[in-house]
């Protein structure tokens, strides 16, 4: 930026001289650049001249000589200039800036570089994605270079720049599995406007267009840096033994014949056997382990009630026999108490024990092998490893209920086998499944398989648990309890469940339950209408679905012959009719008559009003049953909720 110094009078010096040069230079205007302009020392400033002190000086030095000099008329007048204030105009005028240019930088240019932060270009395989951090530079090169940006003086300074992140966009290829992975930067600007466009984008600093891209390597992980579990031991099976083999790496586990092979060798044989770990994929490298291949060992299992315990175990590859050895302490010695001199014996029942009591046992087998004492061949017994300490109590067993039947609206009966060695048991009941069990009630005597429990909420279903139990002493040892049996209805008992209060005894009672209701029919001749039921308030649906099947089928209902409620006892006079609870509907009864097994056979068909088998359905459908299929008399009007 340049200044502009203008000077329009100069100050009065006190001699002819001095005259003579301000003449020589009055009026003339000098440029001088901004940063050269310095004030001598001593030199008055522009402000001493604005202010007057420039004339206290002339006056100063007149006074000191005292003498008036002789001036001459130019003289007077400069000098009467000077009685008037002194000026000085200083113009300082500041270039007009050029519009900043845009710096453009093309990422196609061989000249910009990406660099990795770590200056590395290969990334150990993660499992994840591999993101380097990256900066990109523009060289000096860039700078000097045709393509690069220029100044209105010419090059920019030849340094490197670093690109800002803002201007492009970063996008990783491949960047998860070995192997070569990229990474592309794009441009996020628009190309430089030709010059005189009014495009706000010529006010950027800084411009980035272009792609490039730049790879780097994601190299496998050596598989001894992955995690291992192996076996050390295994048992003889006379086949190839093939222990399972688990790798992981940073918490993920590896997958045999992608990540890695294995390879087994000397591993059909008792002995000393190898698995080769190749790496694979993202994994390379190899690590070799080995494992004992030993003759096998039994896996033991245990049942016992009050007075006996039982072992099992399976049959071990090539055993001539078992050692079976107990102890009355995990931890204490254990006592050899059977022998079997056979490879297929692999069971033991223990009766040699107290009720209540914890025994421990560990099977071992065993096999013959020759060896040759002194030249002479004998043959000796070779032991395997002992199995897993089985620890077992005597104990009664478990219940098993056979059934739980509703017996009346507040009873129900649990049924069950009986348990070796019980004197009695206790029975738990529960209104939910899942639900909390309370006590019932008991039994007495291991022989006695079945109790009533009563007291029950009426529209309730129960499920039931039993356990057993039997004394020792002053305590009472129980066995588990049984499997959960739910409680069952016969289609009889469905009644109860329409009255979580108990079926009413009296006819004012049942007026509580009941609802009116208005259902579609049409007649033989295809006339509809409607009539009125009364029916229980809780098969409100069922009903009202029937009927309205009933009717888009077409069949036909008389109103003056088809009924549902109706407070009586049975013809018999031993129970009440379940007509009397709102449950049942006699549907056209001229035409569908009760008969009784010997007085003939009903053929539905011969009247419009007969009930056919697509009647029969469409109230099955609906959870009702019909008389025309009972075994002792056949009641074909007859549809009832609880096929009584």
């Amino acid at each position: 930026m340049s200044l502009l110094l203008v000077f329009t009078s100069l100050p009065v010096s006190a001699s002819e001289e001095d005259a003579d040069r301000s003449a020589d230079v009055q009026n003339t205007t000098i440029p001088v650049e901004e940063e050269l302009i310095k004030e001598p020392e001593n030199q008055r400033t522009d402000a001493d001249i604005l202010n007057g002190d420039d004339e206290k000086e002339v006056t100063d030095s007149i006074e000191d000589s005292g003498e008036v000099p002789d001036t001459s008329a130019a003289d007077k007048e400069t000098v009467q200039n000077n009685d008037d204030k002194a000026e000085k105009e200083i113009d300082i005028k500041e270039a007009e800036p050029d519009a900043e240019e845009a710096v453009e930088y093309n990422l196609s240019s061989d000249k910009i570089e990406v660099r990795f932060k770590d200056n590395q270009a290969e990334y150990e395989y993660t499992g994840a994605e591999v993101k380097p951090e990256i900066e990109v530079v523009a060289t000096a090169e860039y700078f000097s270079d045709s393509e690069g940006p220029k100044s209105t003086e010419g090059a920019l300074d030849e340094k490197e720049s670093v690109i800002d992140a803002s201007h492009y966009t970063i996008e990783y290829q491949n960047n998860i599995e070995a192997g070569e992975a990229a990474i592309v930067l794009t441009g996020k600007d628009e190309p430089k406007k030709e010059q005189g466009s009014p495009a706000e984008e010529d006010k950027k600093q800084e411009i980035c267009t272009g792609i490039k891209t730049v790879k780097f390597t994601i190299v496998p992980v050596d598989i001894n840096k992955c995690t291992l579990q192996a076996p050390k031991t295994a048992d003889y099976t006379g086949k190839q033994v093939k222990p399972k083999v688990t790798l992981t790496h940073q918490e993920k586990q590896l997958v045999s014949g992608k990540d890695y092979k294995l390879t087994y060798s000397n591993n059909k044989k008792i002995g000393t056997a190898a698995i080769k770990i190749d790496g694979a994929g993202n994994f390379k490298g190899t690590k070799t382990i080995e494992f004992k291949i030993k003759f096998g060992t039994p896996v033991v299992k245990t049942s016992s009630d009050y007075s006996k315990i039982k072992l099992k175990w399976q049959k071990v590859k090539d055993a001539a026999g078992y050692v079976v050895y107990r102890s009355s302490s995990q931890n204490g010695k254990f006592k050899k108490v059977k022998t079997y001199k056979s490879g297929s014996s692999t069971s033991y029942t223990d009766k040699k024990v107290k009720f209540g009591k914890t025994y421990h046992y560990k099977v071992r087998a065993y096999k013959k092998v020759k060896v040759k004492v002194k030249k002479k061949t004998k043959t000796k017994q070779e032991y395997g490893s002992y199995s897993a300490i089985a620890s077992v109590k005597t104990k009664l067993s478990a219940v098993s209920i056979k059934s739980a039947k509703c017996a009346s609206e507040t009873t129900a009966k649990v049924s069950w086998k009986s348990v070796s060695g019980a004197q009695g048991y206790e029975i738990y009941k529960s209104e939910a499944k899942d639900g909390a069990y309370t006590y019932a009630g008991k039994v007495s005597g291991g022989g006695k398989v079945s109790y009533t429990a009563k007291k029950l909420k009426t529209g309730v279903t129960y499920y039931f648990k039993v356990k057993a139990y039997r004394k020792s002493g002053l305590k009472k040892y129980y066995g588990a309890f049984s499997a959960t049996k739910k409680e069952t209805f016969t289609d009889g008992q469905r009644l109860y469940s329409l009255f979580p209060n108990g079926v009413p005894t009296k006819k004012a009672e049942m007026e509580q339950y009941l609802v009116t209701i208005t259902v579609p029919i049409k007649d033989a001749d295809g006339v509809p209408s409607t009539m009125q039921l009364r029916v229980h308030k809780n098969l409100t649906k069922n009903f009202m679905k029937a009927f309205q099947d009933m009717y888009a089928a077409g069949f036909p209902v008389r109103a003056e012959d088809t009924d549902t409620y109706n407070w009586r006892s049975m013809a018999s006079g031993r129970n009440r009719s379940h007509h009397s609870y709102g449950c049942v509907v006699d549907l056209n009864w001229n035409s569908n008559p009760m008969i009784g097994v010997t007085e003939g056979e009903y053929k539905p068909g011969v009247d419009p009003y007969s009930v056919t088998t697509e009647v029969v359905a469409i109230w099955k459908k609906h959870g009702f049953y019909w008389g025309g299929a009972w075994k002792s008399s056949k009641d074909y009007m007859h549809f009832t909720y609880t096929n009584h």
